[in-house]
């Protein structure tokens, strides 16, 4: 790769640069299932990775027989007990999971918009000069105060920073009268909690929150401890701890005060930048006076325990305003603050800084009480709230539509214990194919490599079945869907139960025929297996699509993709609802239905490797080579991301070719590519002929790659011939 080396100021000599390229293209997954299907608890529509039995166990509940047995829970364990590591999980169901919105503190208090005077108002006069209008607006009502002296007008307009009023004023007032307006905050929604079973009524949960401080401290302020004299230029104090050089300060003595600059700081004397123009006795305060709207920095007593996210609240003399703290400065004992204050404070004697923090309790039969202490909003905190609330009962989140709070400014007020409301037990017998294709929906956004859909199937006797032939169509041949669309995960279809007195298997091959997939996005397995009832002694059948993912997952993790997952054992299976023969195998595998078969000494085997691609669809005919197109498609689209927006010449064309070409011929070497030679098995174009001028002038690299995948030896025949000498006895195979 061309490189400008940069001599500046480099004397001659030999200078080393590295130069990084892109490496091996990574591995992707091949194995990750996902499973959609009821449960007794759980959060609905939301794929829940995991990577355990008891992991589902914990979250989703255990096995469902009432009002009819349930097969999704059995998937789950098969997928684990076969080899699986990691799978998704989404509940469906038509219940509701009670919850309670919790209403922002901000309606409890008011947001106050504050200025000041700069010329005196007299009696009768309709306008008036402010240091800012910033905040306020035609029709406002505000308040003029100065001492006990007060009255409310309304604006009529605003003119930079001179306001003026509708009607004239009832008293004068003078420079640095304050004028403010107070608007409550509306009810607002801070977060939501929400339990994770459904059903409040059967299962009652109660959420209180109360308020907390977790640090609270002051401005710095210091004592006289001698008087200090108008026209001296310093003060001596019982501390001066915290003070430095530079800082603003406010000496205050009853109704007397001024503002200073400290110049130095001697021990407990201060000396100011200029002479005072009052006296103060012994015990008037020097206060820390980088307090005006609009101050981002503020110095107080001690900072231990703020921390970037803090919600503070700063209150003096009936002025409060509120802000986060994105800034703390250890040494220096300084906050900066988010937005700055919202309004001018008077440290008289002191402002009283307060970090605002919420405890939430969760009291629930599931888990009975859960603390969750000094909590936060913001996100930078410690203790943000969505990190640390792990409780078994309920789940908490943002509101279900946008705070209009100014973020991250929002804190729950504090509730009483209140009971979460709205719940509704999940009706499984009026459960809809529609809510199966819901839950599928909530996969797109997820890296999915199989899906599995172990309910929607047919049950025999059809009489006691949930779901009938079409809508087990219906949701098949939207998992088929999903998967075409997705383009990069297989769906693991289930026939639907066998009927004993179907014996020419007429059921199966109608369900067979209802599914198609020109490009071989799924297989349908036949029939159900059994295992060992975990209700007691026993065998109970189960469809197969969970086993089946399980064996996937295990034989990917022990061959690879390319090799075809079939005469392979289910190892927890016992028995196959049908016992066939070839000659019963051999119309259903033509169709395309993949038999699960049980061998003596070998035990129960899945015995067919063939997608729901068409007959004349050969190129899609097998499991295995579908799937390490998938694979072989996922690994080059996120191994070359690095490609996107570079200049797109030969050298990024060179980069991506050979990037690609090393993960192909890893492949070949593995047998996974058919051909004697790499040329034969692979072929990898990233030219000027594919890449034209018009290409690369609509912003698009064409990149051309051809392989040749191996196909499964599905049919092995061996070719006995006699040599009628007897020198030789000769065995092909085809």
């Amino acid at each position: 790769m061309a490189t400008t080396f940069n001599s500046t100021n480099k004397a001659p000599g030999v200078y080393i640069e590295e130069i990084t390229l892109p490496g091996p293209l990574p591995a992707v997954s091949t194995s990750i299932a996902a499973f959609v299907g009821p449960a007794q608890s759980g959060p609905l529509n939301q794929p829940t990775l995991l990577t355990s039995v008891t992991q589902f166990n914990a979250i989703f509940g255990g096995y469902i027989e009432i009002p009819y047995r349930c097969y999704a829970a059995h998937a789950v364990n098969g997928f684990f007990n076969e080899g699986g590591q990691q799978c998704y999980f989404v509940r469906v169901g038509n219940g509701a999971q009670a919850s309670l919105n919790l209403a922002d503190s901000g309606n409890l208090v008011s947001v106050v918009t504050q200025t000041t005077l700069t010329a005196a108002a007299a009696a009768a006069a309709n306008t008036i000069s402010v240091t800012s209008a910033a905040g306020f607006a035609n029709g406002d009502t505000i308040t003029l105060t100065q001492g006990a002296t007060t009255e409310t007008a309304t604006i009529s307009g605003i003119a930079g920073t001179t306001i003026t009023l509708s009607a004239g004023l009832a008293n004068a007032y003078p420079i640095g009268a304050t004028v403010s307006k107070s608007n409550p905050n509306p009810q607002q929604t801070t977060l939501v909690v929400t339990a994770l079973q459904e059903g409040a009524p059967a299962i009652p949960t109660t959420v209180q929150v109360d308020p907390r401080s977790l640090a609270s401290t002051t401005t710095l302020t210091a004592a006289l401890t001698a008087a200090a004299a108008a026209g001296t230029n310093s003060a001596q104090v019982g501390s001066a701890t915290g003070f430095l050089a530079g800082d603003a300060v406010t000496l205050v003595s009853g109704a007397t005060h001024e503002n200073a600059a400290i110049a130095s700081i001697s021990g407990n004397t201060i000396t100011f930048t200029a002479n005072l123009a009052n006296s103060y006795p012994i015990g008037a305060t020097v206060n820390y006076a980088s307090l005006s709207a609009g101050a981002t920095s503020i110095r107080v007593a001690s900072v231990a325990n703020f921390q970037p996210g803090s919600y503070v609240k700063f209150a003096s003399g009936g002025v409060t305003a509120y802000d986060v703290v994105r800034v703390v400065n250890s040494v220096t004992n300084v906050l900066t603050i988010t937005n700055g204050l919202s309004s001018a404070l008077v440290a008289s004697p002191t402002v009283a800084v307060t970090s605002m923090e919420f405890k939430l309790t969760v009291v629930s039969t599931v888990a009975g009480t859960e603390t969750f202490d000094n909590l936060a909003m913001d996100p930078r905190h410690s203790r943000y709230y969505l990190n640390e609330v792990d409780s078994q009962a309920v789940s908490v989140g943002p509101p279900p539509t946008p705070d209009t709070t100014p973020a991250p400014l929002n804190v729950p007020a504090q509730v009483a214990a209140t009971a979460l409301t709205g719940g509704a037990l999940d009706n499984l017998q009026t459960l809809l194919a529609t809510a199966y294709q819901s839950g599928i929906d909530t996969l797109k956004k997820y890296d999915v490599d199989l899906l599995c859909v172990p309910d929607a199937v047919t049950t025999y006797p059809t009489t006691n079945s949930h779901f009938n032939a079409t809508d087990t169509q219906s949701i098949q041949a939207y998992m088929v869907a999903h998967c075409e669309q997705m383009q990069d995960r297989f769906a693991i279809l289930d026939s639907s139960e066998f009927n004993p007195s179907d014996i020419t298997y007429a059921y199966v091959q109608s369900q067979r025929s209802g599914l198609n997939s020109d490009n071989g996005y799924g297989a349908l397995y036949f029939p159900w297996i059994g295992i060992q009832s975990p209700f007691g002694s026993g065998t109970i059948f189960v469809p197969p699509s969970g086993h089946t993912a399980g064996v996937y997952a295990q034989n990917d993790n022990t061959f690879d993709v390319a090799h075809a997952p079939a005469n392979e054992p289910i190892v927890s299976a016992l028995s196959v609802e049908a016992l066939l023969s070839d000659a019963d195998q051999g119309p259903l595998n033509q169709q395309g239905i993949n038999v699960i078969r049980s061998f003596p000494g070998q035990g129960i085997l899945i015995w067919g490797a063939r997608t729901i691609a068409p007959a004349d669809q050969t190129a899609w005919m097998y499991i295995n080579v579908r799937r390490l197109l998938l694979y072989i498609e996922k690994t080059i689209r996120e191994g070359t991301r690095f490609a996107v927006f570079q200049p797109n010449n030969i050298t990024l064309w060179q980069q991506v070719k050979r990037i690609i070409t090393d993960f192909l011929m890893q492949l070949w070497t593995a047998g996974d590519l058919y051909g004697a030679t790499p040329a034969l098995a692979f072929q990898v174009r990233v030219d000027a002929t594919l890449n034209t001028p018009a290409v690369v002038a609509m912003g698009q690299m064409i990149a051309q790659i051809t392989v040749v995948p191996t196909h499964p030896a599905e049919f092995v025949v061996f070719q006995v011939i006699q040599d009628p000498t007897g020198a030789s006895l000769q065995e092909t195979t085809a």
